[in-house]
């Protein structure tokens, strides 16, 4: 199975010439051309979910917006149709999940997470999450990743299943957020990180602010259940004449 997490950046004006609609065909591209099987995005404006969604028809996409105001950004998850969408939600990382535009005082924006369970041919299952953590304090990204840690662990009551986890955490991979992630032990399993595949993988940023960079902050991350093997890793740096498609880099990896 192939996995790719991608921070799409929204739509931002102040962008100018690297908007959405200079970058659409690149992103769409750059999908069709590796063929995720699950593909978790981040910054996806609705406007944006729409083009991609007519665009992408190979997929299914769930998800739901962080709120109701415009502009509102989403982080969906395209599925592959060779697999079955059992269920999916989202759910706020805040003290009111079911709440919709729900969130900590000292958070700027609402989080949230997308889940989904979904079915191979073989009848083999797994449960996928998807989130974008707050950007300005460790505090709030350190509640909303302990929230989506107990939303799992609540699942596996119901369900043992692989999982995994995947998004732009704003964290590097020595902070206290991912430190929470590979703490985690829970139906005796434990998150890995897809990057450990790869170490020296750590050392190239996610981010290309448009310009290509390879040395930065490393803020992506997948991370499946130990009960899964990893087969390889690699941050994409696709471009095409120079420009990219957006301002972090897809991360993507095989796993079985």
């Amino acid at each position: 199975m192939r996995i790719m997490t991608f921070n799409l950046r929204c739509d931002f004006i102040l962008d100018i010439n690297n908007r959405w609609t200079n970058r659409k065909d690149m992103v769409i591209n750059i999908m069709k051309k590796y063929k995720p099987d699950i593909i978790g995005v981040q910054e996806l404006t609705n406007v944006m979910h729409r083009e991609l969604v007519d665009a992408l028809d190979e997929y299914y996409v769930v998800g739901t917006p962080r709120s109701k105001k415009m502009f509102v950004e989403r982080n969906d998850i395209f599925i592959s149709r060779e697999f079955h969408v059992e269920e999916y939600k989202t759910f706020w990382l805040s003290n009111t999940p079911q709440k919709v535009s729900s969130s900590r005082w000292y958070s700027l924006f609402p989080r949230i997470c997308t889940a989904a369970v979904i079915r191979d041919d073989n009848g083999n299952k797994y449960r996928i999450c998807n989130s974008h953590l707050d950007f300005l304090f460790t505090k709030s990204r350190v509640y909303e990743v302990r929230k989506i840690l107990s939303f799992i662990e609540n699942e596996e009551d119901k369900e043992n299943l692989p999982t995994i986890l995947m998004g732009d955490f704003n964290a590097s991979p020595n902070s206290k957020v991912i430190e929470e992630i590979r703490k985690y032990n829970y139906n005796n399993k434990k998150f890995v990180a897809v990057q450990d595949y790869k170490k020296e993988i750590y050392n190239h940023t996610t981010m290309s602010k448009f310009k290509g960079k390879s040395k930065g902050i490393h803020i992506d991350y997948i991370f499946v259940t130990d009960n899964l093997s990893i087969k390889n890793t690699e941050i994409l740096t696709y471009n095409e004449n120079g420009k990219y498609p957006s301002d972090h880099y897809p991360l993507i990896s095989e796993v079985e």
